[in-house]
């Protein structure tokens, strides 16, 4: 009894006091409750979400929301599919002798909503209203949530409201293509609860442990009209704190959902009420962003629909993902160690016998001088991808020759896809969630966090399928549209990894552009530039990645500047076709660039090498706009952004202070550090702007992978061959050794999370926080900042080691590693009482971590049968170590009694796939070879030479 009258307070609370809850900037305080949600003990309701609830994986929805839970009828009902009943919430009468003081036939109440006192009190549950992930729409709010939340026409600052009128009701701008490019009028209070809970999936025949949403992988569709204001109550029933993030979703910062930088945790057995206005339409989702609970399980879809509707077409989301049986902690642990076990799985190892099989033992040794890791497109094994949870979906329900809408998220926390269709071309119309002029391809490479929505058509006869192809060809998940025979896509190429290493340093040797660090000069203060703009900003046709040119465009020009910006010798231009130290032409011929091009006048290239390469029939073939990645997607027209074109324009009119950052993405994949402008999150200085001023980032790529870079809160122009018309985004994705520049008006307000959306790269310190420095942290969040535990997660330690049992010796390793230091110890013993122990504590000095200090010590016994004696060799040792080209380390170190030693080896060096080979030599006359044979993760049979110790062989573990 208490508890169902708790929960009619509540609900009534909700309803008819939220207006006065709202505050301009939806500052609600704070908005975690701590406690545990009760839910209602009707027998026709769900029960309360257990601890731990297996996941069901292989039962489709009838619902595309994907979650129980009664969907109230409004405006949304009619693509439900559900006949429109009364405004009133089915099931739940009311009369105010059950609550006393309320009248609910009023106006003020809930329209069709009665109580009575004889239902238990008030309550009809037979409904399942209860379930969670429950939708309610009520139309009774509709001038209650949207307009409290904004002023009335408010647009954001400089945007031009094109050709745009008020009229009526509709004052409240929106954005479907462009910034703030129509109005509407508000909407209705829509109501969800995300029950978080941890769960047991299974989708190799392994059950591992999971994290679901409202009990499924992944969680529900949550579905808007624009001018709806969400109302989403997150219950973490977990025994850990978690997060949720509206990616892509232009929220109020306290809301955005990044644990102790914009939103409080999450904490257990808590519940946090997001309160969201829609003032946008378009294909988004959500994804925890506490740790690596994204990888467990932890996201779902959002869809916002427009209020003014013009053609509609059937729809279908997609969401698309990547699953591992291994604990997410595992798999970062095994990234961070350098293990090889998921290129031996995936086939990718570049081994010099594969080298010399193939001819391209050159190349090998080309990479390997300098110190790059084997050519690699992605850094996890997956054991399985799926499609809206599925490993494969049918998806009968539409007609033959129907034209559908695919609403297309990338939802993977490190995967890039492959995407084509069996039955036709796809057409793009919209990118990141906002419409652009339609374009068709036969493929497109998707970055992780991205979104497209694509038009098919249905086939009139038989099932085709549409193929979502991890990058590295290791993996895929189909859906099936249509009924009948069979009809497959045809396969993305298999990668030739040698081919693409000698592309690779064909494209090094024409370069002049440093690897995976930077110079410190060239990121004092992050190359932080200002300037003035007048009017559209004159950068508008500059992709600094992608820009086309020909050989006939590559004559010397007169001078050229970018409005308010002088580009003389600016980094950010490498990858623009040319010859070293020539000047570049931009000649006013690309599409929507107008006369703009005309106040660029001429560009010093600098030093940047010629990118124009011929096909020499040992590499591979580049792709469109020179990329060397989209090259490998086969035959057919592949989507680039140079193709992606707003509907109008999104030039930033105005005069507002220009504030350029330069920033590198830099890092080690020897190491697996992942690094801005050679500094990870925990170390680097945050990224100051105003309001009112246009941002602009130059994202150059300095690393061998791919990188989604995100930014929270906004929408940038990534900057093509579209001029003024360059498409809106809110992710963008920079390819290996290219370049590019994003801009946006900052127009809001505190402290927005800018990273990498390779989830392991983030979690490794690829991240910046840009804050708005006239306004920073939020209340709500501001008194965790002098302590922040996300700016930290890149200084974790990782542990790892290595133990081989042989017949005459026992040697190993141990490591204990972080950012910047190491802990290692090596040991030999032999079984007649020698033995040598040499601990080290080190920290790497330099921006690509080959050079590192250390002091340590070094334990010794050379005598038979004396094991671990007091009279043993004892030292403490200072030495200096560092990795010279082809991986050879170098160690050189004196001892508290003044010994000198100095020691080369190299370690893993790939004979094949699965054979490895290491050796060493010290001035102290000491010399080890050792090989071991790969089985599985953690073992390998193995065999060593010591001139010291002698021949033998046994078992290596690897941890």
């Amino acid at each position: 009894m208490k508890i169902t009258i708790n929960l009619i307070i509540i609900l009534l609370l909700g309803f008819g006091h939220s207006a006065q809850c709202q505050q301009k900037k939806m500052r609600m305080g704070d908005t975690t409750m701590h406690m545990k949600m009760p839910m209602p003990a009707s027998k026709n309701v769900i029960k309360k979400p257990a601890k731990s609830t297996a996941v069901t994986h292989h039962v489709p929805s009838k619902n595309t929301s994907g979650m129980p839970g009664m969907k109230m009828e409004g405006s949304s009902g009619k693509r439900s599919g559900i006949k429109k009943r009364s405004k009133a919430m089915p099931g739940m009468n009311m009369s105010k002798e059950s609550m006393p003081g309320m009248n609910m036939k009023e106006k003020t109440g809930m329209p069709g909503m009665k109580m009575s006192k004889e239902r238990m009190p008030g309550m009809n549950m037979k409904d399942k209203t209860a379930m969670p992930g429950m939708k309610m729409q009520d139309t009774g709010m509709k001038q209650m949530d949207m307009q409290k939340q904004m002023k009335m026409g408010d647009g954001m600052p400089g945007m031009p409201m094109k050709a745009m009128t008020k009229q009526g009701k509709d004052t409240i701008a929106s954005m479907s293509s462009t910034l703030n490019d129509h109005f509407i009028h508000a909407g209705k209070r829509i109501n969800y609860d995300l029950y978080i809970t941890d769960t047991i999936a299974n989708y190799t025949g392994k059950p591992v442990k999971a994290m679901a949403i409202n009990g499924h992988i992944p969680g529900p569709t949550l579905s808007f009209t624009e001018g709806d204001t969400a109302y989403i109550r997150v219950h973490n029933r977990m025994k850990t704190e978690t997060s949720i993030h509206w990616h892509g979703v232009l929220v109020p910062n306290q809301y955005d959902g990044v644990p102790y930088l914009t939103t409080v945790p999450i904490m257990p057995d808590s519940t946090h009420l997001f309160i969201i206005p829609l003032r946008q339409t378009g294909t988004f989702w959500y994804h925890s962003h506490t740790d690596l609970d994204e990888q467990s399980g932890l996201y779902g879809s959002i869809v916002i629909h427009p209020q003014m509707k013009s053609k509609e077409y059937p729809e279908q989301v997609m969401l698309f993902s990547d699953w591992t049986d291994y604990k997410p902690k595992e798999v970062q642990r095994m990234l961070k160690r350098g293990t090889d076990w998921f290129s031996i799985q995936k086939g990718s190892v570049l081994s010099y016998g594969g080298a010399i099989t193939k001819g391209y033992l050159g190349d090998k040794l080309k990479l390997d001088w300098r110190r790059m890791p084997a050519m690699d497109l992605a850094d996890v094994k997956y054991d399985r991808f799926l499609v809206n949870g599925y490993t494969d979906q049918q998806l009968s329900k539409f007609k033959p020759g129907e034209i559908v809408r695919l609403r297309i998220i990338n939802g993977s926390s490190s995967s890039y896809f492959w995407l084509n269709y069996a039955g036709s071309q796809m057409t793009v119309i919209a990118a990141d969630g906002l419409a652009v002029k339609p374009v068709t391809v036969d493929k497109i490479l998707i970055g992780t966090a991205e979104t497209y929505d694509v038009l098919v058509k249905i086939p009139l006869k038989g099932k085709y399928e549409f193929r979502a192809t991890y990058q590295d060809v290791s993996g895929k998940v189909s859906a099936w549209f249509g009924s009948g025979a069979e009809v497959k896509v045809k396969d993305i190429p298999p990668v030739p990894y040698y081919k693409l290493t000698h592309t690779f340093n064909r494209m090094m040797s024409q370069m002049n552009m440093s690897m995976n660090s930077v110079p410190n000069s060239k990121v004092k203060n992050d190359g932080l530039e200002f300037s003035k703009s007048t009017g559209k900003m004159k950068m508008d046709g500059m992709d600094m990645g992608d820009m086309k040119m020909d050989d006939k465009a590559a004559k010397p020009m007169p001078e050229m500047k970018m409005n308010g910006m002088d580009m003389k010798g600016d980094s950010s231009m490498k990858k623009m076709v040319g010859e070293k130290g020539k000047k570049m032409p931009m000649k006013d011929t690309k599409p929507g660039m107008g006369g703009q091009q005309k106040d660029m006048g001429n560009m010093d290239m600098g030093d940047m090498g010629s990118m124009n390469m011929t096909d020499d029939g040992k590499g591979t073939k580049m792709g469109p706009g020179g990329s060397m990645l989209l090259g490998l997607g086969g035959e057919g027209k592949i989507l680039t952004y140079d193709m992606l074109q707003a509907n109008s324009s999104t030039a930033i009119e105005g005069n507002h202070t220009v504030r350029t950052y330069h920033l590198y993405l830099t890092g080690s994949m020897i190491r697996y550090t992942w690094l801005i402008n050679n500094k990870a999150l925990s170390e680097a200085d945050k990224l100051l702007i105003r309001k009112g001023e246009v941002v602009r980032f130059v994202l150059h790529n300095t690393t061998m992978m791919e990188h989604p870079m995100h930014l929270h809160g906004h929408f940038f122009r990534v900057l093509n061959a579209m001029g003024d018309s360059a498409p809106l985004k809110h992710t963008v994705s920079i390819e290996p050794m290219q370049v590019k520049t994003i801009e946006f008006l900052a127009d809001e307000a505190h402290d927005w999370f800018f990273h990498c959306h390779t989830l392991y790269h983030m979690m490794s310190g690829m991240a910046r926080v840009v804050r708005y420095e006239d306004n920073p942290s939020n209340a709500e969040v501001a008194p965790y900042q002098k302590n922040n535990p996300l700016l930290k997660d890149d200084r974790r330690w990782y542990t790892w080691g290595m133990a081989s049992f042989h017949s005459q010796t026992s040697v190993g390793s141990i490591f204990i590693s972080n950012t910047r230091y190491e802990f290692n110890a090596n040991y030999r013993f032999s079984y007649d009482g020698r033995y040598e122990i040499d601990p080290r504590f080190q920290r790497y000095l330099d921006n690509n971590q080959y050079l590192a200090a250390y002091v340590g010590g070094n334990f010794e016994q050379t005598e038979k049968g004396r094991l671990f004696r007091r009279n043993g060799d004892n030292s403490a040792v200072v030495g200096l170590r560092y990795l010279l080209p082809l991986f050879l380390q170098t160690d050189a170190r004196i001892s508290s009694k003044g010994q000198f030693r100095f020691t080369i080896s190299r370690e893993d060096i790939p004979l094949t796939t699965r054979l490895y080979m290491g050796s060493s030599y010290n001035t102290d006359n000491e010399f080890q070879v050792d090989t071991r044979y790969i089985l599985t993760k953690n073992f390998a049979v193995s065999a060593s030479y010591d001139n010291q110790y002698g021949f033998g062989g046994g078992l290596t573990i690897i941890l």
